[in-house]
């Protein structure tokens, strides 16, 4: 299927560039030039990942391979929504719109779903082989959808709008190397990650993510509004 081969190919492009920028603007000086010009070319990168994701995901389920099609279609969600909320954050840093908190209700809404469906098809195959992933990818789309059920006022108000693009930004970060350890990491530390110790590599993304979470939090608290 050459328009499967292509668009995969556009994908794993987008995706190993995004994967390299993305740690640029995490270490250097924020809202410096290089944190904006390399952190606009992140988002880009991993809007065309994302849209290549949902592509994959559709002409997958034309190939038969259902738990592929699940795989991407979720993670198209699962790191759209973080991307989306960390640059619409810039925008309305005093607290976002009725519209904004709409869009926002409806991708978490439909994450908590989607990842209810994983977990439960993960179940039903008892948990083995390809379905630790459903397992795992249900897990971490479980935490991002409860936000589903945060009314207007907490959503909008209330919080740092410098920790929230960053929260969003590593978000999406994390979702892109869990995809990326989830589908390659295998074929790249096959001989280090054996068996069910390779779980390891998928869980690690999300480890390292919510350190730098912290580590952020914990130095706005103390009042340093740069990083």
């Amino acid at each position: 299927m050459p328009a499967f081969n292509t668009i995969l190919t556009i994908h794993i492009i987008a995706g190993a560039l995004s994967l390299i920028a993305f740690w640029i603007p995490v270490f250097i000086k924020k809202g410096g030039d290089i944190h904006v010009k390399v952190g606009k070319f992140y988002v880009w990168m991993m809007w065309i990942v994302v849209v290549t994701a949902a592509m994959l995901s559709v002409l997958n389920i034309f190939r038969g391979r259902l738990i592929a099609a699940a795989f991407l279609g979720f993670l198209s969600v699962l790191t759209s929504y973080p991307l989306w909320y960390g640059i619409m954050i810039l925008k309305h840093k005093k607290g976002i719109s009725e519209t904004n908190y709409l869009i926002r209700k409806v991708l978490n809404a439909t994450l908590f779903l989607g990842a209810i469906g994983l977990i439960v098809w993960s179940l039903v195959l008892q948990v083995q082989g390809e379905a630790i992933l459903l397992l795992i990818f249900g897990v971490l789309g479980l935490s991002s959808g409860t936000l589903a059920f945060e009314n207007f006022d907490k959503a909008s108000k209330g919080k740092n709008w410098l920790f929230e693009h960053l929260n969003g930004m590593i978000g999406s970060g994390i979702a892109a190397y869990t995809a990326f350890l989830a589908f390659g990491g295998t074929s790249l530390f096959g001989n280090i990650f054996k068996g069910q110790i390779v779980v390891i590599l998928w869980v690690l993304p999300s480890i390292i993510g919510t350190f730098f979470i912290m580590r952020y939090k914990r130095k706005l608290a103390k009042g340093k509004n740069k990083m």
